[in-house]
């Protein structure tokens, strides 16, 4: 029985000390020619690891798709599975995230103050372009480097920089090249984001039911003229 309630006090413990652990997220993409490299590493404390890496991302032939393959890494085992994503999955996502800023009152808000929580630890984006033309290779690197200000334009106005950002635009003139590598790792508290997941959910409701309302308040219309 004793064993029980330790495990018991623990469990509660660990429900009471949560909120207040920050988690940390280091996102690591490497894009060179063909091959593409995603990994995503979550971590608390920097002891309790879980790792997601997608090491193949390419165009299926016989099928509009992307094909990747998924491997996951924690303390409790690894798996691996391939997956395909279509055209018709992607463009669904799309409404239905354009269906929810449409009805969640206040979503910019909300995602706007959980982000200036989001302090960003790590930044290092390298790029590496060339084509055999000098002058399309000189208007290609000033792109880049136009949007890479505008990014971290983006990233400094909304979350918190806690080291300077390393952006590289490094430009080749006698060979065609594109190769990119990105590291940014983010901390947050673990209750912040809770409270961000609550406040959506509540406003989603809010938006559905005044949603709702107004479809009413329309049917209504039609039905007395």
């Amino acid at each position: 029985m004793n064993i029980f309630l330790w495990i018991l006090l623990i469990l509660i413990l660990l429900l009471i000390v949560m909120p207040f652990l920050k988690l940390r997220v280091l996102v690591t993409y490497l894009h060179d020619g063909k091959n593409d490299d995603l990994s995503l590493q979550f971590s608390i404390f920097r002891i309790i690891k879980y790792n997601l890496s997608v090491p193949l991302i390419a165009v299926d032939k016989e099928s509009p798709s992307i094909v990747y393959e998924e491997h996951t890494d924690s303390a409790l085992g690894g798996t691996e599975r391939k997956q395909k994503f279509t055209v018709d999955e992607f463009l669904f996502d799309l409404r239905k995230f354009e269906q929810l800023l449409h009805h969640v009152v206040g979503f910019h808000t909300i995602i706007r103050k959980f982000l200036k929580k989001v302090s960003v630890l790590k930044l290092r984006w390298v790029t590496q372009i060339g084509a055999e033309d000098a002058a399309l290779t000189g208007s290609s690197s000033g792109v880049v480097w136009m949007i890479k200000g505008n990014v971290l334009g983006i990233i400094s106005n909304y979350m918190r920089l806690k080291t300077a950002p390393e952006i590289e635009v490094i430009p080749y003139f006698q060979q065609i090249k594109l190769k990119t590598s990105l590291k940014c790792m983010v901390s947050f508290r673990i209750g912040h984001a809770i409270l961000a997941g609550i406040k959506v959910l509540r406003h989603m409701r809010k938006g559905r039911a005044l949603f709702s309302k107004n479809n009413d308040q329309t049917a209504g219309r039609d039905i007395h003229v």
